[in-house]
């Protein structure tokens, strides 16, 4: 029945009221009302309109949305995503936000990000999660886990590395699996000063959304977000992550500057939920491990220009820090890897999909189960400088730092007590012009450095390494290898004799246009390998330019009678080779040079 019959109807039941009956007025009411149009219902939002410009602070470790006397964490998210309106606040909670004068709601600039504190009432810093909270959509917006009175007044000390120990933890409550435990989508987070563990999904091992502590990835779509809208009862559950609202949003810009500094992951603050744990085999008094472990640490899904900076992760079943579709830019420094991947991806960092411009610096990776570091298959490059990898490869025997892909730079580091060669390079799929300089090894279950040749396909060259290459002469076999299989050094002798009493000089032959780096072989303090070159410590001291014709000379002082002595040659176009067979430092004999007096 169309409006303008609809109307008709009506006037005719006014004029004939007094005709009809009871029964009859009622039938006839009923079909026009049924005929009026349907009210148009509000369109769902296609955007998240988040709060800027407000500072919040969380005065309990409850998991609610309530109007009570006390404002949570998850009001909190809530209030800076802009779907817990400040009017909806009780008087008390109100009391718990300072907006900032000049700020306005709309307004999505870094300079105007909220911020969320805490002030929890002590013995009462642990917010056990009921359900996933909402995705992190206030650009700028800082989650403050050092403002908790008791931050820091005990750290974690490892090496060379000092990380405070947190006061406030979150965690999913007893019995409740959440996958997540941060989502980030929004530029500019940072995220400080937390405890965050116990995030997987044990019952559903299928799962397409990663699970981890923290989670970065791009924001909704205004198409997926308008139908979340329309089909959640609750703004605030339109924002949880979903597996539509993520891979039906990949088209998304990802999220920038991001920044996950000072927290411990996978770590819980206290020694409370200290057990033993069948996955984690290096117990540390140090990392009191949670009933319940996490299974990744920070998962880059989608970013650029993220920072992750001095924080302890450990104890993960799989990576403690991994990528996947793009991270570019990303900065992984001075941060503490310990105790992950014995229950999943083994590599304490795992680099996948568009790594562009990273840089891992600076870190501690230790007893992790598998490689230190693992690049695979990656778009663009990393650099690894300055970095302590030690006493990896705990569940499998692999290499310390094992890269896929071209013109990674693995720079200035210590790599030691590895069930596997130092640094292995896949030949599959093209691995070009990787640079490996300046690096200290010791006690090494295979080489120094390992040119994976695509001959190479077992699962033992896909983890440690294929071992030394013959002399390669020929283009198409160079081609199947990694770094075009470029030229190790060789010596022209296996001995180089002193020829006065602090001088002796070495000869050899290199590719022309690379770089020879000397290192120093020594026997290492801790002898517990058993393989090629065990107990073996590799020390770099110098380095010389090959000449045109292919040849080095290079005269040493501060090398010792007996000491042995290898070599590496980097060429700008291919990369660093394999290293050289060891040579000998010798004295030559007193009874060799008689005294001219006997003549």
């Amino acid at each position: 029945m169309c409006w303008a019959n609809s109307k008709w109807l009506i006037v005719k039941l006014s004029i004939f009221n007094g005709q009809f009956s009871i029964f009859q007025q009622l039938t006839l009411a009923l079909l026009s009302i049924l005929a009026l149009p349907a009210v148009a219902a509000a369109e769902p939002s296609s955007r998240i309109e988040p709060l800027t410009n407000v500072d919040i602070v969380v005065n309990s470790n409850a998991d609610t949305l309530a109007q009570d006397e006390v404002l949570t964490l998850r009001e909190a998210i809530a209030i800076v995503n802009g779907t817990l309106p400040l009017q909806q606040l009780s008087e008390a909670e109100r009391r718990q936000v300072r907006v900032r004068k000049g700020s306005l709601p709309e307004t999505s600039s870094f300079l105007g990000g909220s911020s969320i504190e805490f002030d929890l009432p002590p013995q009462q810093t642990t917010i056990e999660l009921t359900k996933p909270l909402s995705i992190l959509a206030s650009p700028g917006l800082l989650i403050d886990g050092t403002s908790q009175a008791g931050y820091g007044d005990s750290e974690l000390e490892a090496d060379k590395l000092t990380i405070p120990a947190p006061v406030v933890a979150i965690t999913p409550a007893a019995g409740t699996e959440i996958w997540q435990g941060l989502t980030v989508v929004a530029d500019g987070v940072t995220i400080r000063g937390l405890s965050i563990y116990g995030f997987n999904t044990d019952t559903i091992p299928d799962a397409l959304i990663p699970p981890a502590d923290i989670f970065i990835s791009h924001p909704p779509s205004p198409k997926e977000l308008s139908e979340r809208n329309a089909e959640e009862l609750s703004p605030y559950d339109s924002l949880m992550l979903t597996e539509d609202l993520l891979f039906d949003s990949l088209d998304m810009p990802p999220p920038e500057a991001v920044v996950i500094e000072d927290n411990w992951l996978g770590i819980a603050p206290t020694k409370e939920t200290e057990s033993s744990n069948p996955q984690s085999p290096i117990p540390n008094s140090q990392f009191p491990i949670p009933n319940s472990q996490s299974a990744f640490g920070v998962y880059s899904y989608n970013s650029s220009n993220v920072k992750i900076t001095g924080n302890a992760i450990a104890n993960h079943q799989g990576s403690g820090i991994i990528t996947s579709r793009q991270a570019t830019n990303l900065l992984i420094e001075n941060n503490l890897l310990e105790g992950n991947g014995f229950a999943g991806m083994p590599d304490a960092i795992r680099l996948e999909g568009d790594i562009s411009g990273s840089t891992i610096i600076g870190n501690l990776i230790r007893q992790n189960a598998g490689s230190g570091i693992f690049t695979f298959k990656p778009d663009g490059a990393v650099e690894i400088r300055d970095n302590t990898i030690t006493s990896n490869g705990h569940r499998l025997e692999q290499a310390a730092v094992y890269l896929m892909g071209n013109e990674h730079q693995v720079i200035n580091n210590q790599i030691s007590n590895q069930p596997g060669s130092g640094v292995t390079v896949a030949a599959v799929p093209e691995s070009r012009r990787i640079t490996i300089t300046g690096n200290q090894f010791a006690n090494l279950q295979g080489l120094s450095i390992d040119l994976v040749t695509q001959q190479g396909s077992t699962v033992q060259a896909y983890q440690v390494g294929d071992g030394r290459n013959p002399l390669i002469d020929n283009y198409q076999r160079r081609r199947q290898t990694a770094n075009l299989a470029v030229n190790t050094p060789r010596f022209f002798s296996q001995e180089f004799f002193f020829l006065s009493p602090t001088k002796v000089t070495l000869l050899g032959e290199a590719l022309p246009g690379s770089t020879v780096e000397i290192y120093r072989v020594t026997d290492s303090i801790s002898n517990s390998s058993s393989d090629e070159e065990p107990g073996k410590q590799w020390e770099p001291i110098t380095s010389i330019s090959v000449d045109e014709e292919g040849e080095f000379s290079i005269t040493l002082t501060e090398v010792q009678p007996g000491e042995q002595v290898s070599a590496i040659a980097t060429h700008p176009e291919y990369g660093t080779s394999e290293p050289a067979v060891n040579a000998v430092i010798r004295s030559l004999p007193t009874a060799a040079f008689p005294s001219l007096e006997n003549f």
